[in-house]
This record gives C-alpha cells, structure tokens and sequence, in this order.
C-alpha cells in the first residue's frame, strides 16, 4: 500500500510517500495550503495513494492543541474531496526535529509518516 504524509500548516504543507511493504518514508515536497486538496488527487492518481496520514499536532502530554483541532477542522472539509481514507498520526516534535536538523516541512512530513509505518505495518 501506498502512503501519502501530510504536515499541514496554515502557510505551507510537507509531504512525504511511503510504502508499507518497505516501511520507508521519503520527503516528496513542500506545497501551499490552497493547492493541498488538488496535489493530493493527483498524487492519487499518479502514484497510487491508497492513504493519507495526515499529522496532528498533540501536546507533549498528549492533549489536542488549538493546531490539533485546526488540522482536525482542515481535514473536515476537505474530506469530501480526497478518493482516498485519511486517518490522523501523532506528529509531536516532528516539525520541530526536522527544523532541528536544518531540514523542512516535506521531511517533518516523512518523520511523521514514519512514524505511522513504524506503527502499523
């Protein structure tokens, strides 16, 4: 199965594909909040998205953020228009270690998807 990470931020979105066969993410690119919905029906189509994971953004206690509940709202609205599930993954410290490591928002995407293959499959 194909697998679609998304880090989604009010000005700028990462992304990060994976494959739950190899369990590997890799960062696949940076994209607006306006053009999110129709990147992600042609990665759909292109790539053969079977999933998207979409990171929430919880505190580090565990509690959903004010971030949360915006990534929680987003994917509300837009749900109607992805062909493919989304489900949610805890994205704690995710942004924050990618920037860490002098790196953007498509690999804290990739952190999270990892997160979420390491998980799950």
């Amino acid at each position: 199965m194909i697998v679609l990470g998304v880090d989604y931020g009010t000005s700028k979105v990462g992304l990060a594909i994976g494959h739950t066969e190899t369990k590997v993410a890799t960062p696949l690119g940076v994209v607006k909040p306006a053009d999110l919905v129709m990147k992600i029906e042609r990665l759909i189509e292109t790539e053969g998205i079977n999933l998207v994971v979409f990171g929430l953004p919880l505190s580090l206690s565990g509690e959903e953020t004010a971030s949360a509940k915006a990534v929680r709202e987003f994917v509300f609205k837009i749900e109607p228009e992805i062909s493919a599930p989304i489900v949610f993954e805890d994205e704690r410290m995710t942004t924050a270690q990618a920037k860490r490591d002098g790196h953007d928002d498509a690999v804290a995407a990739m952190y999270l998807l990892q997160s979420y293959l390491d998980r799950n499959h």
